[in-house]
């Protein structure tokens, strides 16, 4: 806990510079943002203080960005390093995207900065990058976190920093783990444990205390209980050494222990809680891991079809962390790691969180190519599916030209699937047909989005003539799209069929409307197509289109 009249006296200092700093900013800035530094400093020593230390570290970014006006050579530095600050409380409060956003500025910042100055600033940057991969971690963007540690590690390993490497080294070690890597992630973990060893003087023993303990963990995990005994301990003596030197430390090491599943005895020694040792042998009816993810995807998509998609959501969840934490990653386990995230990034889409949607898709399309060569027939058709969510989650967050190439991988692949296979494959290639035509409206592509459109069309009126009840809200939308993009070729007169067709479908829609229809995004298309028709003279028919639209939002 901080010192009281510490704390008192930083934020008496504090106000006495904001008033200084109204009047001459010039000279005041720079002392101000030194002493909010301080005072967050002292702040985040409490774990109910952090809140405070979020918004004294959120002033002084602002601070930063007005001296970066003043001289943008001096402060910098300082920008990115107050950022960077902002980002780790912001990430111990839980607010992630938050603290991914200032993660990424100070590193862009950095980067620009280390390319002028390497020597002085690469170590920051390699700091920057880590702390990054953290925060793209917590928000399910596995991939993109390691390709972000693991830029940090290599420029840890060519500046000669071997007390950084090791940090790094941990955290990617850790990161591994997580990501159900763990071959990998004790290679890594044990190179960190030898450089925090050699380290003189010992100056990270905390950091050496974590990494330590995420070994023996992964060992654990692999059952390799012999390898994980001299590291067991090592772990002790460490934690002995801590205790003597920083009971405060030791406190937070001790979190981090019963985290793992771990406790320790009144004598000292490390023991496995009752529930991380080795289960019993399962009767035959108990469901196995596997088993057990593929019944929480189909809960999951249940909850979807009645509506429930916060509780889908936790569900898949469940299953994502269920997968992870597998001792071993087999092909099975890694496809329906896959299959989870696909649906959860399906899910979040549909919740509106973007971000964490795109997260889970990115990783699901990466784990399908890993294993596409080995096995095309399994892979192919739900890789195709997983394109097509991917090109989604990229357009919502406006990332239009990464989001039609995977539009266009996943239509090559659904046409090869429907050619061997069209009363499987057809409707995954129209759907997939439909959303390619949405991102080449995005990026200009109007005659070739047209095209699409029509063949989409083509496809449901072939499909509707089999079985015309299961096809309905996928046509609708085909319908209004091929509209939308006959308007913006200025063919007038073709607007009002596909128009009206797909109100006399949306008419005769019974039942309740699954998350995947987009109805918000359906009624705003026939929207602006009830005015375009009012425009044009149809006045009557525009009429009925706003009916329409009245009856899909109630």
């Amino acid at each position: 806990m901080p010192d009281e009249s510490t704390l008192r006296e930083a934020r008496r200092e504090a106000a006495e510079l904001r008033e200084l700093a109204r009047a001459e900013p010039a000279r005041y800035l720079p002392r101000l943002a030194v002493c909010l530094h301080g005072l967050a400093s002292v702040l985040t020593e409490s774990s109910e203080r952090l809140e405070e230390s979020a918004e004294v570290l959120g002033e002084a970014v602002d601070v930063f960005r007005q001296l970066v006006e003043l001289d943008p050579e001096g402060h910098r530095p300082g920008l990115a390093a107050t950022l960077g600050r902002r980002a780790l409380v912001l990430g111990l409060l839980g607010r992630r995207a938050e603290a991914c956003d200032l993660a990424r500025e100070a590193t862009g910042l950095l980067r620009e900065l280390a390319r002028r100055e390497p020597d002085l600033h690469l170590p920051d940057l390699a700091w920057s990058l880590t702390n990054l991969g953290n925060h793209l971690a917590e928000l399910g963007r596995h991939h993109d976190a390691l390709e972000s540690i693991r830029a940090g590690v290599s420029i840890r390993r060519r500046s000669g920093d071997r007390d950084g490497l090791a940090s790094a080294l941990g955290d990617l070690g850790i990161k591994l783990g997580e990501m159900g890597r763990k071959d990998e992630a004790v290679v890594t973990l044990r190179e960190a444990v030898d450089l925090f060893r050699a380290a003189t003087p010992h100056t990270r023993p905390g950091e050496h205390y974590a990494t330590v303990l995420a070994l023996i963990h992964e060992l654990h995990q692999l059952d390799r209980e012999a390898e994980a005994a001299p590291y067991v301990a090592e772990f002790e003596a460490l934690r002995t050494s801590i205790a003597a030197a920083d009971a405060g430390q030791l406190r937070l090491m001790e979190a981090l222990l019963r985290r793992y599943g771990y406790t320790v005895t009144a004598e000292g020694r490390f023991r496995r809680n009752q529930s991380t040792t080795g289960s019993t042998t399962p009767t035959p009816t108990s469901p196995s891991p596997l088993d057990r993810v593929h019944a929480m995807n189909d809960q999951a998509l249940r909850l979807v079809s009645a509506g429930n998609l916060d509780l889908a959501a936790e569900t898949l969840r469940d299953a994502v962390v269920l997968c992870r934490t597998s001792p071993t990653m087999t092909t099975d386990r890694a496809l329906a790691l896959a299959r989870s995230l696909h649906n959860q990034g399906l899910t979040n889409g549909w919740l509106g969180r973007h971000t964490e949607a795109l997260g889970s898709a990115d990783e699901a399309v990466h784990i399908y190519r890993r294993y596409l060569k080995a096995n095309p027939g399994r892979i192919r058709p739900v890789l195709a599916d997983a394109l097509d969510s991917l090109g989604n989650r990229l357009a919502a967050l406006g990332r239009h030209a990464d989001a039609l190439v995977a539009a266009e991988d996943s239509v090559v692949l659904f046409r090869q699937l429907a050619e061997d296979d069209p009363a499987t494959h057809l409707p995954g290639l129209a759907r997939a047909m439909n959303n390619l035509g949405i991102r080449l409206t995005d990026t200009g592509r109007h005659d070739d989005a047209l095209r699409s459109s029509r063949e989409v069309v083509a496809i449901y009126r072939m499909l509707r003539a089999y079985d015309p009840e299961k096809y309905v809200y996928g046509p609708i939308h085909a319908l209004s799209n091929l509209a939308l993009r006959l308007a913006r070729a200025e063919r007038e007169d073709e607007v009002l069929a596909p128009t009206m067709e797909a109100v006399d479908l949306l008419f005769d829609a019974r039942g309740p409307h699954h998350a995947s229809n987009d109805v918000a995004s359906l009624a705003e298309s026939l929207t602006w197509l009830a005015w375009y028709l009012r425009k044009h003279g149809h006045r009557g028919e525009a009429r009925t289109v706003r009916r329409a639209v009245d009856a899909l939002r109630r």
